[in-house]
């Protein structure tokens, strides 16, 4: 029993399945897709960035790693966060023997200068920015 028998309810004569489908060109991969995305809203730029910071963290010793943080990569320029001039002064001299470690891992004329801001330090880790302390702290 239709609950209102006034109402007329048409349905189209074709039979699903009847026609073929149209397409509009060859089908495209989902990576080409999703690369192209990536690419219209700059994700391009943003990996090759944490490349270049996944490469600093991975040649610099345990002081540059506690008195450093990678903030930018500008053009060329990677640009290093340290606390205090005495720090800037020191990663400066040691910039030429950085770019040289960081060269063999990563395409060429990606990072071909190194510049330092004199600031505070943010926490290195995710868990530290989030909680405002040290993992494992009670």
């Amino acid at each position: 029993m239709l609950a209102n028998p006034g109402i007329t309810v048409y349905l189209p004569s074709v039979k699903a399945g009847t026609r073929p489908r149209r397409r509009r060109g060859e089908p495209v991969h989902a990576a080409d897709v999703v690369s192209a995305v990536v690419a219209s809203i700059g994700g391009d730029r943003r990996a090759r960035e944490q490349k270049v910071f996944a490469v600093y963290e991975a040649i610099a010793g345990s002081f540059l790693r506690d008195n450093t943080r990678v903030e930018a990569l500008r053009d060329a320029t990677l640009v290093v966060r340290v606390p205090s001039s005495a720090i800037a002064h020191h990663v400066t001299l040691l910039r030429g023997a950085i770019l040289h470690k960081m060269a063999p891992l990563l395409p060429p004329a990606m990072v071909t200068d190194l510049r330092t801001r004199v600031g505070e330090l943010l926490p290195a880790s995710p868990a530290r920015a989030r909680t405002g302390r040290s993992q494992g702290s009670g």
